[in-house]
């Protein structure tokens, strides 16, 4: 085994997939990327609901996709229900969704982390990070790590030039079924506490969050064909821009992509809860560990558990269930709804209640994860930590939840990771230029009480960043950065994406010569029952490229929709840009500017924001307080008082 790389990413979840196919990219030599996991054959694995995408958390995939990640090929590969969610609302806040086979979606990603000669998979579980001093700084820098294998727990040392930690929820991760409590990060998977205690000594606040699933049903046990049937798009739209006409026979990364959707569509079953179950969860709220004092730590309020339901809304007597294959090689499914901790008694009273599952049988029971995470006010907004040079976190360790938001912190952490390594500069992305973006600077500037979920709401230029639009916005990015490489994959990326540019290109001159008419093509697009039919139907005669045709139409459309809104907004982005790119100089100490509210300074010292941007969003930070900070730092009013000359500001 070699012991010498450039990055070495620890976890083979979704975060740690996709920082090692970012980090692949960039770093074309062979073994160049380790990812450590303890289990190689869990790469990939999807611990919760089967599913990738929806509000916002489509948009994700869409823009991970458009920066050459793979998650959007994977469940291209793996979709049995493909869905856009909000489909009679504007594009701006569609979300486009699929129901996985959770074991083809492994495989998929397994198998594409494994066709890569940049990355060597090495089983192991890491205990420590391995850091130096940087010469003349008090600061440390990861320089690699320490990991044990084998049944006899051999150490074995791994040097590289950046370290990316996506641990999930397996540091000190303790599962909860009523009082029942089983170490473990996941049902059947192990956990470590060594790495909580070896980032305590290095300084790191560490907190709780906690994350539930639901119990899983054969599907055999349900009377199936009596319940109401959700199926999905009658004209599904995959999420990777290399659509079939585009994927070679040989396939993608390992992968066999000739057709789309490539595997069986089947459809859900939706049945809902009982009185008779609400009143078992009410009677047993004392065994409940969210109720009993148990799990102190704070759980999703978007994503409540069955009890927590009962407990808010007293008045309704059901909630919705929607039952979900997980697999079309297994019988086992997804009960999303219910998630829950409490004792299996209760839990077979609430799933045998519900219509078509009386006779259900339980395969898994539901239970609640605790799991420590990092504050996530001491990373950048890169997803380097602030204390450590060259060790960057994703995923979960910093308090989100969800595949689609830990993926896109993985794909920053592989770029910055790979660009440490070769000590090139910072690369981040604007809150008006991706939900990445937006996603990335909510964590600096915000620490979460609960597990972070992406919404359309967080995102106040939404009307740019649309899901239809997320290649425009970020291929070229992603060119820049050598994301896309000359050969393979990438080159088929950049080929599709010209040919998209040239489709789009041609279109919107047509609307600009129909727009001449006597009747606007650009008002009659904007009238109450207009759609992509609309304009396709104007421009009947146009003839595009099938490969991007169907992308292309909807992006046209968008853009001429929300045309007199667009242009406002980015109005509102050239102002607030002025305002992030004016860096705070790092010698700033926030508790000698007297002048400052008690509360803006508490705020600042925390979170250390880069710029006047980042310090303008944090809570408790106010526009006078701003103006009042650049005032002071004009002076070049220090530590202890003392005057700064004005070269460092």
């Amino acid at each position: 085994m070699r012991c010498g790389y450039e990055v070495i990413i620890i976890g083979g979840g979704h975060a740690g997939a996709e920082a090692a196919w970012a980090a692949a990219n960039l770093l074309p030599n062979a073994g160049s990327v380790a990812l450590v996991t303890p289990d190689p054959a869990s790469i990939g694995v999807m611990s919760c609901n089967p599913a990738i995408g929806g509000l916002a958390k489509g948009q994700l995939v869409r823009e991970i996709d458009a920066l050459g990640g793979l998650m959007g090929l994977a469940a291209d590969a793996s979709g049995i229900m493909f869905k856009v969610l909000n489909s009679s609302r504007g594009p701006a806040v569609r979300g486009p969704r699929c129901q996985s086979d959770k074991h083809a979606y492994a495989h998929a990603v397994r198998a594409m982390i494994e066709s890569r000669p940049e990355i060597d998979i090495i089983p192991g579980m890491v205990g420590r990070i391995i850091t130096e001093p940087i010469r003349g700084s008090s600061r440390r820098r990861a320089v690699g790590v320490e990991l044990t294998q084998g049944a006899d727990d051999q150490t074995i040392s791994l040097r590289a030039g950046a370290v990316i930690l996506t641990t999930g929820t397996f540091m000190r991760g303790l599962m909860h079924t009523g009082e029942t409590r089983t170490p473990g990060g996941r049902a059947g998977a192990p956990t470590s506490g060594a790495l909580s205690r070896d980032l305590e000594s290095m300084g790191f606040e560490l907190g709780r969050l906690k994350t539930g699933t639901p119990p899983r049903l054969d599907r055999r046990s349900i009377d199936w064909d009596s319940l109401q049937a959700q199926w999905g798009d009658d004209d599904p739209a995959p999420f990777s821009d290399l659509a079939p006409a585009s994927w070679s026979a040989g396939g993608v990364g390992g992968l066999k992509l000739d057709r789309f959707p490539l595997i069986e569509q089947i459809a859900c079953r939706q049945t809902r809860t009982s009185p008779e179950a609400h009143e078992a969860i009410r009677q047993n709220l004392h065994r409940a560990p969210m109720f009993s004092g148990q799990i102190t730590s704070r759980g999703p309020r978007y994503c409540p558990s069955v009890e927590d339901k009962v407990v808010r809304f007293p008045d309704r007597e059901s909630h919705g269930v929607f039952l979900e294959p997980e697999s079309l090689s297994c019988d086992s499914v997804y009960c999303n709804g219910i998630a829950t901790s409490l004792p299996t008694d209760v839990q077979d009273v609430i799933v045998r209640t519900m219509p078509g599952c009386e006779n259900a049988k339980i395969i898994q029971y539901g239970y609640a994860v605790e799991y420590d995470s990092v504050r996530p006010h001491q990373i950048r907004a890169t997803g380097e930590t602030k204390a450590v040079e060259g060790l960057f976190l994703a995923g979960q360790i910093n308090g989100t939840s969800g595949y689609e938001e830990a993926a896109a912190q993985g794909l920053v952490a592989g770029v910055n990771g790979a660009r440490r390594a070769r000590a090139e500069g910072d690369w981040t992305l604007a809150r008006d230029e991706a939900y990445i973006g937006v996603l990335m600077d909510d964590l600096v500037t915000r620490t979460p009480v609960e597990p972070y979920r992406m919404f359309t709401s967080r995102a106040e230029h939404r009307l740019l960043l649309r899901s239809d639009n997320a290649p425009d916005r970020l291929t070229p990015i992603a060119r820049e950065l050598g994301l896309l490489s000359s050969t393979g994959l990438g080159a088929l990326r950049g080929q599709v994406f010209d040919r998209r540019t040239e489709a789009l290109d041609r279109v919107r001159r047509e609307i600009d010569r129909a727009s001449a008419a006597p009747e606007p093509l650009d008002l009659v697009l904007r009238r109450p029952g207009s759609g992509v039919g609309t304009l396709r139907e104007a421009l009947a005669d146009v003839e595009l490229d099938p490969t991007v045709a169907r992308g292309v139409w909807e992006t046209a459309y968008a853009e001429r929709l929300y045309a007199p809104y667009i242009v406002r907004q980015r109005g509102e982005i050239r102002r607030q840009r002025e305002m992030e790119s004016r860096r705070i100089p790092g010698w700033v100490e926030y508790g000698s500017f007297e002048g400052l509210r008690a509360e803006a300074r508490e705020a600042l010292a925390r979170f250390q924001p880069e710029t006047y941007g980042q310090a303008g969003r944090l809570e408790g930070v106010t526009p006078a307080d701003l103006i009042l900070l650049s005032v002071l730092v004009g002076r070049g009013r220090g530590a202890g008082g003392g005057v700064r000359a004005q070269a460092g500001v």
